[in-house]
């Protein structure tokens, strides 16, 4: 039963969190060379760490764009992280993942991420949620930012950091105990030398330095209570 759910779960918070969703790789998950396009290019950089339940250190799974389709109701894209895109700490306790998000056909929001942390035999899955404002839609490679996310124990009613099902191991990972705190920093130099040394196709092209406002945490509360 317990891998029966570990294997439907994180189906069930895409869905839950995105609907009926197309997902997508992201730009230079297969190959050094993406063929030319008129839509924007989102870089990013994404650091989750957890100070609540050290042994479970998430890792990114996928990240949600999202748009406003009407009547009330929105669209959503998912990426999916690639192994190619993840930069393992010295200590292997942490990584990084570097994001990139081919926007256009307004989709002007990055909604969250979906993530991961597992230790045998427990494995926890939780959602950072961003609703950031994307603020160009034309042509470019364009640099949000640093997102530094984590994980401590949560307080009466502040959102969840994942679901609460299955119910030991959400908690013990704290996903269902826990919430998040998140700050979005400029670390331009340092991040943009870190896309250009993983990906060559990056070495020479100018990248705009856009980053995303300072992280909302009523908003983010407010999507929760919502769902």
């Amino acid at each position: 039963m317990r891998s029966i759910l570990n294997k439907l779960l994180p189906i069930l918070i895409v869905t839950l969190v995105s609907g009926c969703a197309a997902t997508s790789s992201m730009p230079f998950a297969e190959s050094d060379v993406e063929p030319e396009s008129s839509k924007p290019l989102y870089l990013m950089t994404v650091v989750v760490k957890n100070t609540y339940m050290e042994r479970y250190q998430p890792r990114i799974l996928n990240i949600v764009l999202t748009k406003d389709a009407g009547a009330g109701k929105t669209e959503d894209l998912v990426f999916l992280m690639d192994k190619k895109g993840i930069i393992r700490a010295a200590d292997k306790k942490s990584s990084t993942s570097l994001v990139r998000l081919r926007g256009g056909d307004s989709f002007n929001m990055v909604k969250g991420m979906l993530a991961n942390a597992s230790a045998f035999p427990v494995s926890g899955y939780y959602f950072v949620p961003l609703y950031a404002q994307l603020e160009s839609d034309a042509p470019g490679i364009y640099y949000l930012g640093a997102v530094q996310a984590t994980i401590r124990e949560r307080k009466e009613n502040e959102f969840r950091a994942g679901p609460v099902i299955p119910l030991i191991d959400q908690a013990v990972t704290g996903a269902s105990t826990g919430t998040f705190d998140i700050d979005i920093v400029d670390l331009y130099d340092q991040d943009v030398a870190l896309f250009r040394a993983t990906f060559p196709a990056l070495g020479n092209v100018t990248i705009i330095k856009k980053v995303l406002p300072q992280w909302d945490r009523v908003r983010a509360q407010t999507e929760w209570e919502k769902n």
